[in-house]
């Protein structure tokens, strides 16, 4: 029985500058459905020839270098692939009124997610034990709709904070605990919108995505997934504070 899968690698190069090229390609590799391996480096479907040629052609024309590689799986590497692509069951935006809640009476709660992180439950568990309950537990998720009722769900619908409005659920959860104000946890919010929900670009959002793309990929659960996201939430949190006390 053959178990190898085929895949197209899009490696691709700019300039620094000007950055609009680099921002064209970004949108390019987001409207196709691209996985980022890494910053440079966007996997599809075979079947994705055509849409990855097109992006190859733009980057050659504003003076870059592109190479689209076949890259041949086998089963394990597949699955992990393929899981790449599983950003489906993205909650529906409500409209209910965000209240404003007190930390004191969230203390060592149980929160519950669906499991497979991305980019919005990979944040918001992170401003959770970080910001919110430092002594949170969490529960991933199969089916959302089995959440233990003593949980607090998050980023699913009918969890007690997902999406509202134009928010996605770690826009919620800032809203809801007084963190608006904090400018360093703005802009990563930006960023994690922007990658969730797409809108107002962010220049640095192409790398986030490429390194938690590959962390979600190589990490053999969620406790481990959140664990290293939560670093690299970690270190845009100091970098941000930093450049605004600098200021």
């Amino acid at each position: 029985m053959n178990t190898e899968s085929k895949w197209l690698l899009l490696v691709a190069s700019l300039p620094t500058k000007p950055a609009a090229a680099r921002m064209r390609l970004w949108r390019g590799v987001r409207a196709a459905g691209c996985a980022a391996l890494r910053d440079g480096a966007w996997l599809l479907p075979a079947s994705g020839a055509s849409v990855l040629a097109r992006l190859a052609e733009n980057v050659i024309a504003a003076g870059g270098g592109a190479e689209i590689l076949t890259v041949v799986t086998e089963a394990e590497q597949t699955t992990r692939f393929a899981a790449l692509f599983d950003r489906d069951g993205e909650p529906r935006a409500g409209s209910a009124e965000i209240r404003r809640l007190a930390t004191a009476d969230f203390v060592g709660r149980t929160w519950a997610t669906r499991k497979h992180l991305w980019v919005d439950r990979m944040a918001s568990a992170w401003l959770i034990r970080r910001f919110i309950d430092k002594k949170a537990k969490f529960l991933w998720l199969d089916n959302p709709k089995k959440c233990p009722k003593t949980a607090l769900g998050f980023d699913f619908d009918g969890a007690a904070f997902t999406h509202v409005g134009s928010r996605v659920s770690l826009e919620v959860l800032m809203a809801s605990f007084g963190l608006e104000d904090d400018a360093a946890l703005v802009r990563i919010a930006a960023i994690v919108h922007y990658l969730d929900v797409g809108g107002v670009a962010v220049p640095e959002a192409a790398g986030i995505e490429a390194v938690l793309t590959g962390l979600r990929a190589a990490a053999p659960d969620d406790d481990k997934l959140l664990a290293e996201a939560g670093r690299v939430f970690d270190g845009l949190y100091t970098a941000y504070r930093k450049e605004k006390d600098d200021e």
